[in-house]
């Protein structure tokens, strides 16, 4: 999500500096607007209402899911809708040990060469930004049996199931949303204010080094480089660990991932 608004926004040199492009209202801005506003507006839902998603809808998302972006547009990947009970997937994926039931589900199925995971991560956000321009709610599943899966479903293909998002109309959640780590650790968590981002801009950016804090509380709320890092600071990541800072350094970003402590 951070890659795809920057891109509009910056262009690279040799040494890796971030210059900013200046344009007044270009097709790149809209976009980069577009992006930055269905960034905010996304969210995960893990509970959903039993309603089924029209077949225009569907029809949308089908089209859409054709010509979807990728990092790797050599590498053979291709999107599947699945509707129905999601029994079928029980035991082949989940979100940490939970099966999200919803009426749709999306499958990406893909090639295993280097940087197939990378570009299923980028494949699968550009649909979610696309399911919430169409007013629908998502969540990330994680697969845990790739063959099971793929002989549940009946799927005669070389290629291997790598993402998989449930889809369709959310409950509301009021102030609050569930925390699941695991089974035996699910907790309730309380939402204030109109974004919520996961990871607050104090804690996920540093000044000039690691450890030092940022003057990016002095930035106009509305500058290219201080929504970017906000719409970063909403992506979702496997159990709202969001394991990603950032260092600003003059004209440079570096982008940091931490340990896993999984």
């Amino acid at each position: 999500m951070l890659v795809q608004y920057m891109q509009a926004h910056f262009k690279l040199d040799m040494g890796n500096s971030i210059l900013p492009v200046r344009r007044e209202l270009s097709h790149e801005r809209m976009v980069s607007m577009k992006y930055y506003e269905l960034a905010i507006k996304r969210k995960s839902t893990r509970d959903f209402k039993d309603k089924k998603v029209a077949a225009q809808t569907l029809n949308q998302i089908k089209d859409y899911a054709g010509q979807c972006k990728r990092l790797l547009p050599g590498l053979p990947a291709e999107w599947k809708v699945l509707e129905g009970n999601p029994g079928n997937l029980s035991g082949t994926a989940g979100y940490s040990g939970f099966m999200i039931e919803a009426p749709s589900y999306l499958l990406l199925l893909s090639g295993q060469e280097d940087g197939a995971l990378e570009n299923a991560g980028y494949m699968g956000e550009d649909m979610v930004l696309k399911l919430t321009e169409l007013d629908l709610d998502s969540c990330w599943i994680t697969i845990t049996d790739p063959a099971l899966l793929k002989q549940r479903l009946h799927l005669d293909t070389e290629l291997e199931p790598l993402a998989l998002i449930a889809f369709g109309y959310g409950k509301p959640e009021g102030g609050t949303r569930l925390d699941i780590k695991s089974p035996a650790s699910v907790h309730m968590k309380q939402r204030n204010g109109q974004i919520a981002p996961k990871l607050y801009l104090e804690d996920a950016v540093f000044g000039g080094a690691w450890g030092q804090k940022s003057d990016l509380a002095d930035w106009e709320p509305d500058s290219d480089l201080y929504r970017a890092f906000i719409a970063a600071c909403c992506s979702p990541s496997v159990l709202n660990r969001q394991p990603y800072r950032f260092i600003l350094d003059h004209d440079v970003v570096s982008l940091v991932l931490l340990e896993d402590e999984m």
